[in-house]
């Protein structure tokens, strides 16, 4: 039977849109990804007083009179995270077209991709976001090549840990997502986070996998980062922008030329670590 020319229906996509596993879906299981990012922040950024960057200490016990010295107090630290716009873009005939199917088609595309640009643009500080994993104001702390992936989740482990009390976040490239699940004992977590054995979080996501300095590693290698937990403030659906309809709408080309746009926050406390890590198999 022949087709019929031009009589083809109209459906909307069939399906659920479900973003791929990432760094939204690890900060979602910690509860550090918030939906009331506050109106002055989404142009100002944020900043919050943490007390737990700085480790206790001991001292040594001693009889009366001779009292053992206590070191002074260490101060608390203030984390600041500055703003960013994820931009999703829609060009399409105007026939056909409604203003409700128009932010249907963005909604749906923003969802689909804003984790994966999160990721890079938090990875790499385009965009005036800070900070960041590599070209951050302060550098990650380099703790020197790995073999392999094992080496590298080892040696970053033992130096966030030596510093830090929670548990810490992982963020592996794709290119290195293969190399983690054959070579890394991870297990999937009730939220279904993969963590390390130590209950590290990894988070495997569109990474530029840049080192410190924001220069690319060598062929068949990837950076790794480890940093506190990650921190993810958006603008609500309700603050969302969209194009009007009216105004999206060129009357003289028949097209529709219309945005989204959604303010984002990302930041971590205190620490994070490197190393770029030979891909190998384990």
């Amino acid at each position: 039977m022949a087709v019929l020319a031009n009589q083809r229906e109209f459906v909307r996509r069939p399906g659920s849109i479900t973003p791929q596993y990432g760094l939204f879906t690890v900060a979602q299981a910690a509860g550090t990804l918030s939906d009331q990012l506050p109106g002055h922040a989404r142009q100002g950024g944020l900043e919050f007083a943490t007390a737990i960057c700085e480790q206790p200490t001991c001292y040594e016990t001693n009889c009366l009179p001779d009292l053992g010295t206590k070191p002074a107090g260490e101060p608390y630290d203030v984390v600041t995270g500055d703003p960013f716009v994820v931009l999703t873009s829609l060009l399409c005939g105007s026939v056909g077209m409604t203003s409700e199917l128009m932010t249907d088609m963005l909604r749906q595309r923003a969802i689909a991709g804003e984790q994966m640009l999160v990721e890079n643009t938090f990875s790499t500080g385009a965009c005036g976001q800070a900070p960041s994993l590599s070209n951050n104001a302060v550098a990650a702390t380099d703790v020197g090549n790995s073999t392999d992936v094992v080496d590298a989740v080892s040696q970053l482990e033992a130096a966030f840990y030596a510093q830090y009390g929670l548990a810490g976040v992982l963020h592996v490239p794709y290119l290195a997502s293969a190399y983690f699940m054959q070579g890394v004992q991870m297990y999937r977590d009730s939220a279904g986070v993969w963590r390390t054995p130590l209950g590290t979080a990894v988070s495997i996501g569109n990474y530029a996998g840049l080192d410190a300095t924001g220069n690319a590693p060598a062929a068949g290698a990837t950076n790794i980062y480890i940093t506190s937990p990650v921190f993810i403030w958006r603008a609500a659906e309700s603050d969302v922008f969209y194009t009007p309809f009216e105004a999206a709408l060129n009357r003289s080309t028949n097209q529709v030329n219309a945005y989204r746009e959604r303010e984002y926050v990302v930041a971590f406390e205190c620490l994070h670590f490197v190393s770029e890590t030979t891909l190998v198999v384990v």
